[in-house]
């Protein structure tokens, strides 16, 4: 336990800091609001008590909840989604909603099933891909509308340089006034943004988040977001732009301190569990269509088992018109050849693309 005894010194020192200055941080005050509670010096009126995002609830606030319940009982409504459970780091514990009867009791579950964000062929892929975990609850989700045909792509280069410019190129495809999320394992990725001279990286200090420009079409609004940070947002397009099978890559390979181990339940021991969980997210922020940013070698293991399973597919969106979604064909002009819509004559789809990109 070497790291038990390196972090008692750290933890003896801020508790003497807290103390001195008469202060409490997050974690006190829910602990002496349990410890309040429990010694009988308050008594709650709720009958009902309702708590959202459940997936991310922790022991400490577990213990406050019990704590109040059985000093007078209430009701308990809680609302939650397992497959987005991605704060282990900051003490949530996934067991508390897949083992949910093991510590509430005999329960009743609802399940939402039906989603009004993106289509049904990018729910069956990201369903498929979170439910490789066999500890995830089984859910079949149902879109409320199947607009989109080929939502998974794929943008790769012989290195991130080439993988990142042929990205800006496909961001030159896309419809006028679409929103575009670039999402990165970590806040650093956005260094490959910023290292492609077409694109303008600036931070934003009403919305926090760094924008992101590309002179050429100035009528596409665009961000870059950390995969935790994009957690409840969305975009027409995301661009997931480390898919890298390195240290600190997309799974990431860093591992929790084995203190948290000892802190958290074993409720998901399947590889990859909480990173699986965060591609899902990052996946599901896109309303149309999700692309991988890759390169030729390093492909991390989630972007392998994706291309493997959906390669004719990710095919296929490469040559279907962005505006329309037809198919793409190849035609002859005054300039040459080039690739056009083949819904031009039904649709009045002008959509032309130069071979070669």
């Amino acid at each position: 336990m070497v790291l038990v005894q390196l972090f008692t010194p750290i933890y003896d020192a801020y508790q003497k800091m807290i103390s001195d200055t008469g202060s409490i941080d997050f974690s006190d005050m829910i602990n002496l609001a349990t410890d309040h509670v429990t010694a009988g010096a308050y008594h709650h009126r709720f009958k009902y008590i309702i708590i959202d995002e459940y997936q991310d609830i922790s022991k400490a606030q577990y213990n406050l909840l019990q704590a109040m319940r059985k000093d007078t009982f209430f009701s308990l409504f809680c609302v939650g989604d397992d497959w987005q459970s991605i704060y282990r780091f900051a003490g949530s514990d996934i067991g508390y909603i897949l083992n949910f009867a093991h510590y509430w009791g005999n329960a009743e579950t609802s399940k939402i099933e039906t989603t009004y964000r993106f289509s049904q062929r990018l729910i069956d892929i990201s369903s498929r891909f979170i439910m490789e975990n066999p500890n995830q609850l089984k859910k079949s989700i149902r879109a409320s509308n199947d607009t989109e045909r080929y939502v998974l792509g794929e943008i790769q280069g012989y290195g991130d340089k080439w993988a990142i410019q042929f990205m800006v190129s496909k961001l030159e495809d896309l419809p006028r006034n679409s929103t575009v999320f670039f999402i990165g394992r970590y806040q650093f990725d956005a260094d490959l943004l910023k290292n492609e001279g077409r694109l303008r990286v600036s931070y934003n200090n009403v919305t926090k988040v760094l924008d992101v420009v590309l002179p050429s079409r100035p009528d596409l609004k665009m961000a870059f977001y950390t995969a935790h940070r994009s957690k409840g947002l969305q975009a027409d397009f995301v661009f997931i732009i480390n898919n890298r099978a390195t240290h600190m890559g997309f799974p990431s390979k860093v591992q929790n301190p084995p203190l948290i181990d000892l802190l958290l339940e074993k409720a998901d021991t399947y590889p990859d569990a909480e990173e699986r969980r965060l591609f899902y997210v990052a996946m599901t922020r896109a309303k149309k269509r999700v692309y991988l940013v890759t390169t030729d070698k390093n492909l991390s293991s989630f972007a392998q088992g994706l291309k493997s399973r959906y390669q004719d597919e990710m095919k296929r969106e490469a040559f279907t018109c962005p505006l329309c979604g037809a198919p793409l064909v190849r035609r002859k002009g005054q300039y040459g050849e080039f690739y056009g819509c083949s819904a031009y004559r039904e649709t009045g789809c002008r959509y032309t693309r130069k071979i070669g990109h």
